[in-house]
């Protein structure tokens, strides 16, 4: 128990505190959790100081109301202990002043009294505003308890604030256009940076029709990612063309996720709108320039190509013969992958792959293919189940066949076979799958096997590897027929390539 002197006792003992001592106001350090105190006599100031004293909490003493005001507009506190009977200003009146001014109008208040345990007396306490009603002589586990409550509940508060100023000063110094909006984008906030990329706040944005800010040839995708999002409830990421306030548009990059509280409601979307029209410009100058440049080779190595095949059908001498074919053989690879350049160009700048369908048997297609590969021709073979004809581009399915025999070739052992299967059997695809027995692809390979230039990154560029886009080609090729292309890979039983293309493919021109 803390044993507190009542009133009359103290007037006896005489002095501002015990043995005369003066007690001080403030014992406080900036940045921790205080406690304030108010009781107008010394002893029990000290007794109670001396029971709630922690290591991680200043606490504050005052010997009156009047007192207590001022501390109380100097610093927060986390809880006030104050004395019921005083004089001048009892406990009442001090709490009923506190709750009338904002900045002391939610610190929570515990009443102690020596007085009777008159319930009217409680209840006008707790009309007054207090949290808890305590009678000396007063437990002091009861009390320190529910203090460390209070303690607890200010050191979370903090925490949030101080989570909340650096959210808010991470959004005005951001280069990052920043935004957050309630789960029904009702309420907004942004930071400079998007209202100098958009010339609008983001309020005015959502009210404005934000749509309309955005470039009309990215309007559709943009609203099917944003119904996808809130559907989903998932974050999405986008690239758009923003209108700036001049009027003209920049590329940008919108990502946007949501914020669920401990119920899983949804609680508010944040985002960051990136401009990315340096990066948009360079790509497109860099593909330009390969386009360009893959164009421009076209001409002259065709005329090349030619004049070496001329000269080869007239010469007889083998020493010239020999030249003359690697000079062929090495033009003709040098023009597989400036064709490799114009359709990975194609790709990357948005026009896609060109088709012109008619309708084919598949299995003419790959034996044709295949009867025009030179390294390793004997070694294929061809099972065709079903009805293999649809309708296809011939000369991109030409190339598909192409590139997965060659590659099955290019990395399986000597002297082993590769299976080149035709699957008709069902009646909406056919199924292409070529079969090699050579080791399993590297595990670190199989997430990017499809990327551009993946053998050129991987340092594994051989004579014959080219300039790493032939996966990369193929699926895409594959793709601009609908179809899939996947592949499953065992260091036991080799390395297969699916590609399953709909029977039938519309024309894209």
């Amino acid at each position: 128990m803390i044993q507190t002197a009542g009133h009359e006792e103290a007037r006896h003992q005489g002095g501002p505190g015990a043995g005369g001592q003066e007690l001080p106001k403030r014992l406080t350090r900036a940045g921790r959790t205080t406690l304030l105190i108010v009781d107008d006599i010394a002893e029990n100031l000290f007794a109670l100081a001396a029971t709630l004293k922690r290591d991680d909490v200043d606490i504050l003493t005052a010997r009156s109301g009047r007192e207590a005001l001022e501390l109380l507009i100097d610093r927060p506190v986390a809880v006030a202990i104050l004395d019921v009977q005083m004089p001048e200003m009892d406990g009442f009146e001090l709490a009923t002043l506190m709750r009338g001014v904002e900045k002391t109008r939610h610190v929570p208040i515990i009443f102690v009294t020596a007085g009777s345990r008159d319930q009217r007396r409680v209840f006008e306490g707790y009309e007054a505003g207090a949290v808890d009603f305590l009678f000396k002589p007063i437990d002091s586990l009861v009390l320190r308890s529910k203090v460390d409550v209070f303690v607890t509940l200010e050191k979370q508060r903090h925490a949030l604030r101080r989570s909340e100023e650096r959210f808010r000063s991470l959004v005005e110094a951001t280069s990052q256009a920043v935004w957050t909006t309630a789960g029904d984008g009702s309420i907004a906030v942004d930071s400079p940076s998007f209202r100098e990329l958009t010339g609008m706040q983001l309020r005015d944005w959502f009210d404005g029709g934000w749509l309309d800010t955005i470039h009309p040839e990215d309007r559709e995708q943009v609203a099917a990612k944003w119904r996808q999002a809130q559907k989903e409830r998932a974050p999405h990421e986008v690239e758009c063309r923003i209108r700036r306030p001049d009027g003209q548009y920049t590329w940008t990059q919108a990502r946007m996720a949501p914020v669920f509280d401990d119920s899983g409601e949804l609680v508010e979307w944040v985002g960051a709108i990136i401009d990315i029209e340096e990066r948009k410009q360079a790509e497109n100058l860099r593909e330009m320039f390969v386009a360009i440049l893959s164009h421009d080779l076209r001409n002259p190595l065709g005329a090349m190509l030619m004049s070496t095949q001329l000269v080869l059908s007239r010469v007889e001498d083998e020493q010239v013969r020999k030249p003359l074919a690697r000079a062929l053989s090495s033009g003709k690879r040098m023009s597989r992958m400036i064709e490799q350049l114009l359709d990975l160009t194609r790709v990357r700048l948005g026009g896609g792959i060109d088709l012109a369908p008619v309708v084919v048997d598949l299995s003419d297609v790959v034996h044709q293919a295949l009867g025009e590969i030179v390294k390793g021709k004997d070694r294929f073979q061809v099972a065709t189940t079903g009805d293999t004809t649809g309708t296809w581009d011939v000369d991109r399915i030409f190339q598909v066949v192409s590139n997965l025999a060659s590659n099955a070739v290019e990395h399986s052992p000597a002297g082993t076979p590769v299976q080149v299967r035709i699957d008709g059997g069902r009646p909406d695809a056919v199924e292409l799958a070529v079969h090699n027995l050579g080791a399993a692809v590297p595990t670190e390979l199989r997430n990017v096997l499809f990327e551009p230039f993946r053998g050129l990154k991987e340092g594994r560029r051989g004579a014959s590897s080219g300039l790493g886009l032939g996966l990369f080609i193929t699926k895409q090729l594959v793709l601009a027929h609908e179809g899939t292309l996947t592949f499953e890979t065992q260091d036991d039983s080799g390395t297969t390539f699916f590609a399953r293309l709909p029977r039938h493919t519309r024309t894209r021109a």
